[in-house]
Order: C-alpha cells, then structure tokens, then sequence
C-alpha cells in the first residue's frame, strides 16, 4: 500500500493492535482499563476509511502521501488524548449519512484533515486542495480540542439528537444554551409594549437605528447616539420618557436561549455540572458556548441548515442517493457553467448581492475560483481593494505587486493576493521562520480577532527571522508584514471556503442537471418571501411552469408534476398553515384518500368551512396568485405616468442597464477627487428599504479615530447625517442610491416621506464607482401609484 505506518504506543494487553495500516486486524483490547483501547478503535476506522475512499486504487505517489500524512495526523491527535474525540463524531456522522441524512462537505479547518475525510467526517480531499493546513485546524501548541462543525438536513438533526441520547444516554446528551441580549430594536419593542407606547413613537427611533458590528465599542449604545443624531427620533424619546428605559436595557441578557448548533455528549449525568432546563424533549444547558469550554465537555457543533434539507428533498424528487451527490465532480462543465453565466438565484451563499456581483467580476474558470469567490465577497477584502486587485489582475488589465518571490509562490493561484488564514501562516513559517506555537498565537489572533495590536507584538520576531532565513532586508520585512496585518484582520479559512463552495457547487450541479426538483425542492423549503418570489421568477425564466395550487394534483407544499411543472401546495394559499396543509394532503393522499370531486369537498376537513374554501378557491384560480408580474406592471405603468409628465425626467436606465455600465474603479488620491463623476441617468425604482448613516460614527467604526479628532477634520462638520435608499425593479440587479450629507438636507422630507414596498422613486444623479450597482442621487421624486 505504499508507506507502511506503525501504531503509536502498544500497552502488553494489547499487542495485538501491532502492525502496519494495510492488512487485517484482530479486534481492540476488551480491557476497559487499557488505555490505548480507543486509539486501537481509531486505527481500525482509519484503515476501513483507506478502502472507503479507494486510496488503495491510487497511484503509488499519491498513496504514499496520504500514507505520510495519516501517520502525522494521527501521532497529533493521539498525543493529545483525541481518540475518544475523533471516535464520537466519526460515528455520530457515519450513522447520519448510513441513514438517508445528508451532511455537508465540512465546516471551518476539519476539511484540511485527511484522518477526518477518512473517517467520513468531511467529504472534502485534502489531496485535491493542498492549500489547505492540517495545522490551522490541530498544532502541537494547541491545548484546547479542536472545533469540528457541520451541517446537516434541518428536517432531521432531531434524528442524530435522538441516536446520540440512545446511545450515550438521554441523561448525558444536552443541547448548549445561548444567552440572548437585548438589542436597540427589541429593547424598544419590549419597553413600548410594557408602557404602551404608541407604534408610531417606537417606530420613528427604530427606523433611524444606526447599525453596528459586534466589535464595536458602541455597540451597546445605538439607541443612546440614535436619540443624539436624529431630532426625529430625539422627539419621540422627549414625547414619551418611559422610552429612555430602552436605553437602560440594551446590552443586558434578556434570556436563555438554544445555540444553534451545540450539542453536548459527557460521561456523567449533565445534571451534575449545571442546571439544565428541558424544552421541547431537549435538555438545554443553563451555560453557553464559553462555559462549556471551561467545564472541559465535549462539544459537538451540528447545524441544521435549510440547504441540506432542501439537498434532501431535490435528491428524494430525482431519485438520488447520498452517494450520487457525494460523487459529484468539482470539474463539471455545466455545473462551472452555472458559476460562469452568473445563474446563481438559489445557489448556496452565493444568490446574496455581495457574492452575485463578486461571481460576475470575477468570471470563474475552475472550482478553485469559485472557492476563491467566497472569501473574496466579504467585507474586507471588498473595502480593502483586494477583490478589485484580484479580478483586475485575472482578467489581465493589471500585474500583481510582487513582494517576494516565495510570496508569489504562494499567492500565485489567487493572483498575488493574500485572501486566505493559511496563506500567511506559511509565509509567518517558512518566510519568518516561525515555529508552530508562534504560528499557533498568529491563528488565535486571526481567528478571535483580537485586533492589530496583538498582531503587532510579533514583529520583531518576524523581521529577524526573514533576515537570517532569507536575507530580507528589514524596509522590505517591514512592507511584507504590513500586508500580513491588513489581510490578517479580513483573511479567510480556505478550508471553510472549500466546503461551502462544495456545497455551492452541489446546489449548482442539482440545478443544471434536475432543474424543475431543484426549484421544487428550493421553494418548499424557503420561508421569506422575498427569496420565493426570486426563485419562481427565476424558475419562469429558465421555461418551468409555476402553477397555482390543483384540486387534485396538490400536495401539503410546493411538488414537481409532469407536464404541469412545479404546482403549488396547499401551504402555499394565504391562511393555510402547515398543519391544515397536511391534513388536506392526508384527506387526498393517504391510505383512505380519494379524489375531490368539487372545491367543496374541502370542507370535510375540519377547520375548513365554506368561507375558508371560497378563499382558497378564489386564490388557485387567480389570474397571478403570486404575483409574479405585479412588480412589472406596476413599474410600466408609473413608466408610462411619467412620459407624460413634463416635471419629472424620463428614466433612462433600468437595474440591468445600471449594473452593464461600466465606471472606472480609482485608487489612492485619485478616488476622492473623482468621486461622483460617472455618467449622468435617471433611474425609477421600487423603495425596499432606507438606511440612516451618520459619517462620524461610520468613520469612528471602522477607524476606531476620536469623535472630535474626525469632526475637526471634516468640512462643514454641522452635516452629519446621510443615506442609503435601496431599490428594486422587474430586473434581477437592486441599485443603491446614495444620499451625500450635502444633498441630505435638501431630500429629508421626500426621503422620510416614503412608504417602503409601495412607492416608485425617481432619481437623476450619476452611476458611480464601488461595490454593487450604485448612484449618487442629486434629485429624487417620490411617485405615489395610489
């Protein structure tokens, strides 16, 4: 089999456990005082996951490297008592996807384990993505375990809840508690409830609530510098003081809630460690995430996420098996097809504005890119000019700065740009001859975020290391660890890129080759209406029918239906919930089912009389029940209004139209000077909704500069305030039309007049450069289709 890799540590109980990974092996120690009993058990699932994978078929140099890279691994996780560790999930994981339940690829570092992949753990190769480092997700210098998180099909994570209480005991499996904080919209909401606070009152603070990231220093302060910055909302607080109280309870836990995705497996009753409180069937731990790193448990992160039930769902339509979307190769032309046209609606991660747009610039040629696409659409690398840098140099309309030649080496296949944890983990190693518990320090840093200063304390150490390794003159060292911090505070996990691209390029694969079970399994799942309109409208345009509900070809949700298309189910009628979805679904489909001779026959339902069937009819039969061509109509008609009015100009360009015209992106000097002079258009639009900034405390954030240092520096500092207005037409493309704090005083009362989801804005100003498809807004009339 290539490299032969020796058990580490034998005990005189269990010699039988000697020899070599290939070959047969007795059963482990039956001794429940041996203490190499489990990491016996580990090599034997190793060596069943060797064959698994068929690395017993490879070429001889690739087994030899997966031969070297086990027996690293595996002396690591042995060293630090993680056979029991490994065990628990592997076999938590194997019984899911034994059992019909898909989960994902990987989540985080775990993807970069070749002992994992074996174990069945993760479906990602480490051999095919050697960018990857086993040592961002386990090093000699890490005490604590490391984190495995995964996900898995919503629908049946209670299924894997249920087989770990069976088999460890209910009274050892519990869930981590979460505890949930008041925030400044729900420290409002609550107050005016509790002091009967009008709607309008509340409403004129919440709409105006400035947002913040979770590390800012004010972030418990947003309903204290709203009353400050807005006199509207000022007025609200003064017209009603028992609002203040908001003030008093942002910040503060309002109660225990369910982490996400934490589950807890011990070997005494949790009852013995803390509180625990039952809810639902489910032992929830009165300690959150934090505490259970302190009480030393075992902490086993399994999300159930929507995607892999939708996953579930689209292979269940298409007669597939888990083993048939495990297959899926990462070199599918029409899967990279799917990438490259930009067809991305419903596509995992990557159907949002940031990733849509990142995808269409970046134009990918490989899986590699579009791994490469999710690291790049995230704030960082978006603000920081390392997205522009990377498709600027793809596409060849620029060559990349070279620092090093080891750097290029690196960064070669991401185009001399640093977008990944583990690419400065190696330059830190093996350009500042770093050691692994150095390297270690640097990923906590990275992974915790604990800021540039933390970062900065390793200089020293870096610039001396290049000096005597490489001969690195220190201005240069200097240059090259700048870089290292500024990416090191945006810097993503390619592991974690990885694996949700995987699970991108599943979603992709499943909608290119079974279309019409992608949309029906993608619409039974989604809830938020925005995305479901999304999906029926893509749907349409790639020629599926979407068909109102059918008397008797309905379901409880959304089915795939020869010939018909994709016809919707009864939960899909307003007033129709879940439970009444399935009842009807049981009357006509179950073993005693028969046909509905008439909508009447609905009523042998209970809960359903003739007023509720007269809806439900009236609905099915409508001429567009979805109102799939609502938003196009009504933008025609307002079209149609405004060319024959002479006060309001004619819209020149629609969002698709928007986002096709090109403007020069500026750099350094060059950018403020040229800000805002791009083509003049006009544009008409749908409001979906109004962001309030204000730009002292949007600089503050992001620099962390004094509010009086920043208001010195500003011309005319008395204007403050400014605005986001985001629109949408009967294209796919939404345009933000920017609102500058020279402009804002003059458009206030229009902006604030402005119904959100009703209204039609017209607005001349000029497409400018950045990020998605925006406008600077010079003048704006608000268009009433009332």
């Amino acid at each position: 089999m290539g490299n032969q890799v020796e058990i580490v540590g034998r005990c005189i109980r269990c010699k039988q456990l000697g020899g070599h990974l290939s070959g047969t092996r007795p059963a482990p120690c039956e001794d429940r005082m041996c203490v190499y009993k489990s990491e016996g058990m580990l090599w034997q699932w190793v060596r069943f996951g060797w064959k698994y994978r068929g690395i017993h078929k490879r070429p001889q140099a690739e087994q030899d490297w997966y031969a070297e890279r086990v027996k690293y691994e595996m002396e690591l996780m042995l060293e630090k008592g993680l056979a029991d560790f490994f065990l628990i999930t592997s076999d938590m994981v194997r019984w899911a996807k034994d059992h019909g339940i898909p989960v994902g690829p990987g989540r985080g570092s775990v993807a970069a384990s070749v002992v994992s992949w074996l174990l069945r753990i993760t479906e990602i190769d480490p051999y095919r993505y050697q960018g990857m480092l086993f040592e961002r997700f386990l090093d000699v210098s890490r005490a604590d375990p490391p984190d495995i998180d995964l996900d898995i099909s919503d629908d049946r994570r209670h299924e894997v809840h249920a087989y770990l209480a069976e088999r460890y005991g209910a009274d050892c499996v519990g869930t981590v508690g979460n505890f949930i904080r008041y925030r400044g919209k729900n420290s409002l909401v609550d107050t005016a409830r509790v002091y009967n606070i009008p709607i309008a009152a509340k409403e004129a603070v919440a709409s105006r609530i400035v947002e913040r990231s979770g590390g800012d220093s004010r972030f418990d302060a947003s309903l204290e510098d709203t009353a400050a910055m807005f006199p509207a909302a000022r007025e609200a607080f003064d017209s009603f003081p028992n609002l203040w109280k908001a003030v008093r309870l942002e910040g503060n836990v309002r109660g225990l809630g369910v982490h996400a995705a934490g589950f807890i497996v011990s070997n005494t009753p949790l009852n013995n460690i803390c509180a625990t409180y039952n809810n639902k069937g489910r032992d929830i731990l009165s300690i959150d995430k934090y505490d259970v790193e302190y009480a030393n448990l075992l902490k086993m992160d399994l999300l159930g996420l929507s995607t892999m039930g939708m996953i579930a769902r689209c292979l269940e339509l298409a007669g597939l098996s888990l083993e048939d979307l495990y297959a899926v190769r990462d070199d599918d032309p029409d899967t990279l097809e799917v990438f490259r046209k930009g067809d991305v609606t419903g596509i995992f991660q990557f159907e949002g504005r940031a990733t849509r747009l990142v995808n269409r610039d970046v134009h990918p040629d490989n899986f590699s890119e579009v791994a490469d696409i999710n690291a790049l659409a995230r704030p960082g690398p978006l603000f920081s000019g390392t997205t522009a840098e990377y498709v600027e140099v793809k596409h060849g309309r620029r060559r990349a700065e070279s620092l090093h030649s080891y750097i290029d080496g690196i960064t070669g296949a991401t185009y001399g740009q640093i977008i990944y944890q583990e690419q400065i983990l190696q330059i830190l190693r093996d350009l500042g001859g770093f050691d692994w518990f150095s390297v270690g320090q640097i990923r906590r840093i990275i992974s915790k975020k604990l800021g540039e200063a933390a970062f900065q304390m390793s200089y020293e150490q870096f610039a001396q290391g290049c000096l005597d390794r490489h001969q690195i003159p220190r201005e240069l060292s200097d240059k090259i660890w700048k870089r290292l911090v500024t990416s090191g505070t945006y810097s993503f996990n390619i592991a974690h890129a990885v694996s949700y691209s995987m699970l991108a390029w599943w979603t992709a694969w499943l909608k290119c080759h079974y279309p019409v079970e992608f949309y029906a399994a993608s619409l039974a799942k989604e809830e938020d209406k925005d995305a479901a309109y999304k999906l029926m409208k893509d749907a349409e345009a790639h020629s599926i029918k979407i068909v109102p509900p059918i008397l008797n070809a309905s379901h409880s949700t959304w089915r795939s239906v020869p010939s018909l298309g994709i016809v919707a189910g009864w939960a899909q009628i307003p007033g129709i919930g879940d439970v009444m979805a399935q009842r009807i679904e049981e009357s006509r489909w179950g073993p005693d089912g028969s046909k509905f001779s008439s909508w009447q026959d609905l009523q042998r339902i209970p809960g359903i009389g003739p007023k509720k069937v007269e809806t439900m009819q009236a609905f099915a039969t409508s001429h567009d029940p979805f109102m799939l061509t609502f938003i196009e109509n009504r933008m025609n008609e307002i079209r149609g209004w405004v060319r024959g009015n002479r006060y309001i100009p004619n819209p020149t360009h629609n969002g698709t139209q928007l986002a096709e015209l090109k403007v020069e992106e500026r750099y350094g000097a060059d950018a403020k000077k040229n800000y805002g002079k791009g083509p003049r258009v006009v544009y008409a639009g749908m409001v979906k909704e109004i962001n309030y900034q204000d730009a002292v405390e949007n600089r503050r954030s992001r620099t962390g500069e004094e509010t009086a240092d920043i208001i010195k520096s500003l011309h005319r500092p008395d204007l403050l305030a400014y605005c986001s207005i985001r629109c949408y037409d009967e294209t796919e493309e939404e345009v933000y039309l920017r609102v500058n704090r020279f402009k804002f005083p003059t458009l206030k009362r229009i902006i604030e007049s402005i119904v959100t989801n009703h209204d039609v804005l017209v607005c001349v100003g000029k497409r400018i450069a950045g990020f998605g498809t925006p406008v600077m807004a010079d003048r704006i009339y608000v268009v009433s289709p009332d």
